[in-house]
């Protein structure tokens, strides 16, 4: 299977190590499926068929005991490694941390770093283990380490809750120097029409409120776990007339949604999905807006 123009753009990739690391999240219920190394010979056996141009490593939620630099490094040593995978990635630095410009510094002397992101959705009686109790958005120190991120042209990867948006979009609009990946589609909860109608507002007032901010449809597993494109299409449609063809892009999540399609067939489904776009759009959403986010140029692939 081939990509539109020169191939797939995978905005969200994790790979991780359970012989080096630790991953407490992986400890959680419903993930023991999961518990196995996932590593770039996975990925290229699962990714078999599918012609991928670029690969951006997401932070997988490493130890957060652990200096974070520490997975950035690794993943540098495995794409200098002959493998060229991933392309480039995005790190973890908690934002309120007084030592964060030591950490973006350590970050950035490797050449694959874009940007960081740390998780913002928050639960506070959620016994998972990468579900803050307590909002982020609320502390001031952590949206003082935003402009951090922008002072040294970084992007930031934003995940939240869809009641989260609006806060979320008064704290973006005023950065218009710091590029924002909205991940994981919103989070879309379309169990009742009032909660879809919740989060497509929601995603519509942050793409107005915040220009620079580009929407990652990914993490689909959550909206149909059988990975029914039936149940899927109408809510890709949604988030893509909220942003606009030009500001979205697509990622993998593998191999989290590989419990609910195998690689081959989630590109074969984006494809289908968004078939009724022009080519060049087509081209946008699965190449181009991901290299010019992630400032990918030079040759590509793995």
């Amino acid at each position: 299977m081939t990509g539109d123009g020169g191939g797939f753009v995978d905005t969200h990739l994790h790979l991780w190590d359970l012989d080096r690391y630790r991953y407490p999240w992986l400890g959680d219920a419903g993930c023991e499926p999961l518990r196995h190394n996932y590593l770039v010979a996975d990925w290229r056996s699962d990714a078999a068929g599918v012609n991928i141009a670029a690969t951006v490593h997401v932070q997988a939620e490493l130890d957060h005991a652990r200096d974070p630099v520490v997975e950035t490094a690794w993943l540098a040593s495995l794409s200098t490694n002959g493998t060229r995978v991933p392309t480039v990635c995005v790190g973890y630095a908690d934002l309120r941390a007084p030592h964060l410009d030591d950490v973006l510094d350590r970050h950035q002397g490797h050449a694959l770093f874009r940007g960081i992101r740390q998780l913002a959705w928050y639960d506070p009686r959620s016994d998972r283990a990468d579900v803050p109790r307590y909002n982020l958005l609320d502390d001031p120190s952590w949206v003082a380490g935003l402009d951090r991120l922008a002072a040294r042209g970084l992007s930031f990867e934003l995940q939240v809750w869809p009641h989260q948006l609006d806060q979320a979009a008064e704290i973006f609009r005023t950065r218009a120097g710091l590029p924002v990946v909205l991940e994981h589609t919103g989070l879309p909860d379309v169990s009742d029409p009032d909660r879809r109608a919740r989060w497509l507002d929601g995603l519509r007032r942050f793409a107005e409120q915040v220009p620079r901010s580009v929407l990652k449809i990914s993490a689909l597993r959550q909206v149909s776990p059988t990975w029914s494109a039936a149940e899927l299409t109408p809510v890709v449609h949604e988030a893509i007339a909220a942003f606009g063809p030009d500001r979205c892009m697509f990622g993998s999540n593998f191999p989290v949604d590989s419990l609910a399609t195998s690689y081959r067939g989630l590109w074969h489904t984006y494809a289908e999905m968004i078939a009724e776009y022009s080519p060049a759009e087509r081209d946008r959403m699965l190449r181009t807006t991901a290299l010019r986010v992630y400032r990918i140029d030079g040759p590509l692939g793995g």
